[in-house]
């Protein structure tokens, strides 16, 4: 019963995060050690839909097993994390939004070591119907970011886990170190058009934000990975 009320998105983020302690070279049992914060980007309730459409009766595990942020405290409470645990919903940028919190956890001090990640899985027709009558879904299956051809986007799965620690500690430890996050930042668009309209240059000013934190010269930037939205609403 309770195998069958756990959302997938918690037992794929949960093997996730085991798979990146253990590529990082540590056992679970040397971060319980530590204070170390849990951080998710995760969103849809597609499990819980499908299960309700199935008419699977409502169980004592069915809350444990769908709500996201028991999806962000299965995991402490599996591996003895101690640090904060909590799980972020800010649709496509929950999993950059829960990079950004962790590393703000780290700079204060509440967790020594921080995991960040998300999870994303299709598996209910509902958000699909919503987002296609709204216009933003491609009907051909193909996204053509910053084309004259755009007509909207295609939505994806992923899972993902990262182990965060600050720069000095790492290399005291002497831990391979995979990426540096020199700089990042967070912002909302304030009012605009709608309510899914982007705000160009609140964009802009979060961009100079993050390059301003990391003390990066703009100029000195060879790659740049964008929100490809699809759309004439959201490409500008």
């Amino acid at each position: 019963r309770e195998a069958l009320a756990m959302d997938p998105q918690q037992r794929l983020f949960l093997q996730s995060v085991y798979k990146a302690v253990e590529e990082a070279g540590y056992r679970p049992s040397d971060l319980a050690r530590l204070r170390t914060g849990l951080f998710v980007g995760v969103g849809s309730f597609d499990y819980h839909d499908l299960l309700r459409e199935a008419g699977v009766p409502i169980e004592a595990y069915t809350t444990t097993g769908m709500l996201h942020s028991v999806l962000a405290n299965r995991v402490s409470y599996l591996l003895n994390f101690s640090g904060p645990s909590f799980a972020l919903d800010t649709a496509c940028s929950s999993s950059l939004v829960a990079v950004r919190s962790a590393i703000e956890a780290l700079w204060t001090g509440s967790c020594e070591v921080a995991v960040a990640g998300g999870v994303n899985l299709l598996i209910s027709p509902m958000i699909y119907i919503s987002f296609a009558r709204a216009g933003m879904l491609s009907p051909d299956g193909r996204c053509k970011t910053f084309d004259k051809d755009a007509n909207g986007y295609v939505r994806g799965e992923g899972v993902g886990a990262l182990i965060l620690k600050p720069l000095s500690r790492a290399i005291r430890d002497g831990d391979h170190i995979h990426a540096v996050i020199r700089g990042s930042a967070v912002n909302h668009g304030g009012r605009v058009n709608t309510l899914t309209t982007p705000n160009p240059n609140a964009q802009s000013e979060l961009i100079v934000r993050a390059l301003e934190e990391g003390g990066i010269d703009p100029a000195t930037v060879g790659y740049v990975e964008a929100h490809g939205t699809g759309t004439t609403l959201g490409d500008p």
